[in-house]
C-alpha cells in the first residue's frame, strides 16, 4: 500500500466523490472498488481507488445500475452506449432550452434599450422557463447511495418529515446540487 499522506479516508474520499461513505462501502461489497486498510483495518482510499471509486460515481450519475456499472468496468461496453445516448439527450435538451431563454432575454432587453416596454407575459414566459430545472444524485443517509431523480423543479420553500428521517441532510444535498440554491437549516434551541 502507498504511505498513508496519498491515501483518503472513507469520509473524506466519501466528500471528494459527492456520495456517501455507505455508498463506498456498498461498492465494495459488490466487488466494484477495493480500498486499501490501515494496520487496525480502517478503509483508506489511494489514487487509483479514488480514479476507479469516480468512474463508479461517474457511471451511476448516468443511470446504470451497479450491475451495469460491473458489466462496463469489466470491459463490456453494450450498457455505456444507450446510457450515453440518453445522457447526451438531456444535455442537448437542456442547452436548447439555455439558448431558447437567451434568446428571450436579449430580445427583452433590446426592447428595454429602445424603450420599449416588454410584451405582456414575456417575463412571466422567461422565469416559467427557469423552473423547468432537473437534478439527479445519490441520497446520503440514512438512504445508503440509493438514486433520486427529481424534474420540473419550481421553488422549494421546506421539506417537511419526522424527525430523524434525515430531511436536513436531504434538503442540503438538493441545495448543493441545485444551481443558484442556498439550505438555510434550522437553528434548534
Amino acid at each position: 500500500m502507498k504511505s498513508s499522506t496519498a491515501c483518503l479516508t472513507a469520509s473524506t474520499a466519501a466528500k471528494r466523490l459527492g456520495v456517501s461513505a455507505k455508498a463506498l462501502r456498498l461498492y465494495e461489497q459488490r466487488g466494484l472498488l477495493t480500498p486499501g486498510r490501515t494496520a487496525v483495518g480502517w478503509r483508506v482510499y489511494d489514487p487509483a481507488a479514488m480514479g476507479r471509486a469516480a468512474e463508479i460515481v461517474a457511471l451511476r450519475a448516468l443511470g446504470l445500475s451497479l450491475a451495469q456499472v460491473a458489466r462496463v468496468l469489466t470491459g463490456d461496453a453494450r450498457d455505456l452506449a444507450p446510457a450515453l445516448a440518453a445522457h447526451q439527450t438531456r444535455l442537448e435538451s437542456q442547452a436548447h432550452d439555455l439558448a431558447g431563454r437567451l434568446a428571450k432575454l436579449r430580445d427583452l432587453r433590446a426592447d428595454l434599450a429602445l424603450g420599449r416596454a416588454p410584451p405582456v407575459g414575456a417575463l412571466a414566459a422567461v422565469l416559467a422557463a427557469q423552473r423547468n430545472i432537473s437534478v439527479a444524485f445519490d441520497l446520503p443517509w440514512p438512504w445508503g447511495g440509493e438514486r433520486f431523480e427529481l424534474s420540473d423543479i419550481r421553488a422549494l420553500n421546506y421539506i417537511v418529515g419526522p424527525l430523524g428521517s434525515g430531511k436536513t441532510r436531504f434538503a442540503r444535498r438538493l441545495a448543493e446540487t441545485l444551481p443558484n440554491a442556498d439550505f438555510l437549516g434550522l437553528e434548534r434551541r
